[in-house]
């Protein structure tokens, strides 16, 4: 019986994967690819292009007022292709939330309407201030966290 459940998680779990890579469409520009992650996830809000201290490129962006969730642009032998890699969060005074990448790697995002904290960067829109720290952090009672943010650009305003 333990044989069988094993089993059928494997499977699901090798189903769920490849059914991520069949919904994958590559283009040959970051540009292009962009522009269909805004028109296919019906993006109303502004996009920052987030790049980590990792080099992965994480996408913040306010889909609508009140709700963020965070995507990824990556490159490979295809081309580019962008994703959505957490859900979305609705707020009003902030949130965090942690994820992790298409390359496995884990972050903590933190929303603040003020810039009280150090290693916090203002959105584009002007409504947060972010911080991304590497790893996930909301358990865990410790200061000593690192900063993930490298650099951060306006996509979509």
């Amino acid at each position: 019986m333990l044989f069988v459940i094993t089993l059928l998680l494997i499977v699901g779990c090798s189903e769920s994967s490849s059914n991520i890579k069949d919904e994958i469409t590559h283009f040959s520009t970051q540009e292009e690819t962009l522009e269909h992650f805004i028109e296919n996830e019906n993006i109303r809000g502004n996009i920052d292009l987030v790049t980590t201290t990792k080099n992965e490129l994480l996408l913040v962006t306010q889909w609508r007022e009140n709700i963020y969730f965070v995507g990824e642009l990556k490159a490979d032998d295809d081309g580019f292709y962008a994703f959505k890699i957490s859900a979305s969060v609705h707020m009003e005074i902030g949130a965090a939330w942690e994820l992790i990448t298409m390359d496995g790697n884990e972050y903590t995002i933190f929303f603040e309407k003020t810039n009280e904290k150090p290693n916090f960067i203002e959105l584009s829109n002007e409504e947060y201030f972010i911080s991304i720290v590497e790893g996930h952090t909301l358990n865990k009672n410790s200061i000593n966290v690192t900063n993930g943010i490298k650099e951060v650009d306006t996509i979509k305003e």
